[in-house]
């Protein structure tokens, strides 16, 4: 009978040990699967991450490097703009010159007329024989007075060329002003440096489960074995025995 419970015994815990290896093993396995799985997205993720900032960054200095260049461009666009305008405005300004000089030389032309005039006036009149008394003097004051008066017409004329030199050379120098002032505000403002996309954070590797002991699934069986024994060697004797004694319950 003792070897038949024991027999039995120990089939009950080969058996439950094996199926308590088997049923841990099955948890470890998914529970390890579970745990790759979830580090093999976290990893894409990390790196799908790592070339979205990489593109975006990219993107960023391509960005940055064409704002650069449309920059520059504007500055040497004002710079040409600005010595256009200056050569406009020494172009204008010899014009300017030129009237004045010219109005200058005219009146200066109109003075020596006036004056030849009035002294071949006076020579005539003192060739006439016009014996000298207060008609002759009156004759005489009154050229002086027609002299006086053209050379003042001429220096008005003078004043008045120089005068609108001077307004001319101001306008002048007013529509320069004003053109360089439009050319440099058409200059496009520096652009500032990208600011790099944040780093992206490294995941962090969830551990694999640990693997299930043969220690435990043993003591399983064990344990399954001490109790399927005990049972079948108190139902056939004496109870205060142990069930593996060989004595026998009679």
């Amino acid at each position: 009978m003792c070897t038949v419970t024991l027999a039995l015994a120990g089939i009950s815990g080969v058996g439950s040990a094996i199926a308590d290896r088997q049923a841990k093993m099955a948890q470890y396995r998914a529970q390890k699967a579970a745990v790759d799985r979830s580090n093999y997205m976290a990893k894409q993720d990390y790196l799908n991450k790592i070339q979205i900032s990489a593109f975006k960054d990219q993107q960023k200095q391509d960005l940055f490097k064409a704002q650069l260049e449309a920059q520059a461009a504007s500055v040497t666009a004002m710079e040409r703009q600005k010595d256009i305008n200056q050569l406009e405005q020494s172009r204008a300004s010899t014009a300017n010159q030129l009237k004045l000089q010219e109005k200058v030389a005219e009146a200066q032309f109109e003075g020596q007329q006036k004056l030849a005039e009035s002294i071949r006036a006076q020579g005539t009149i003192l060739a006439s024989g016009m014996s000298a008394g207060q008609s002759t003097m009156l004759t005489l004051t009154d050229q002086e007075r027609q002299l006086g008066q053209a050379q003042a017409a001429v220096d008005a004329s003078l004043f008045n060329a120089r005068q609108s030199f001077g307004l001319q050379e101001y306008n002048t120098l007013l529509s320069q002003y004003a053109a360089d002032s439009q050319a440099y505000n058409s200059v496009i403002a520096a652009p500032m440096a990208p600011v790099a996309e944040f780093k992206t954070v490294r995941p962090v590797k969830m551990a694999a489960p640990e693997k299930p002991s043969m220690l435990g699934s043993i003591m399983t069986g064990f344990s399954a074995a001490v109790k399927t024994g005990s049972g079948i060697g108190h139902a056939s004797g004496d109870s205060t025995l142990p069930w593996w004694s060989t004595k026998s319950g009679s």
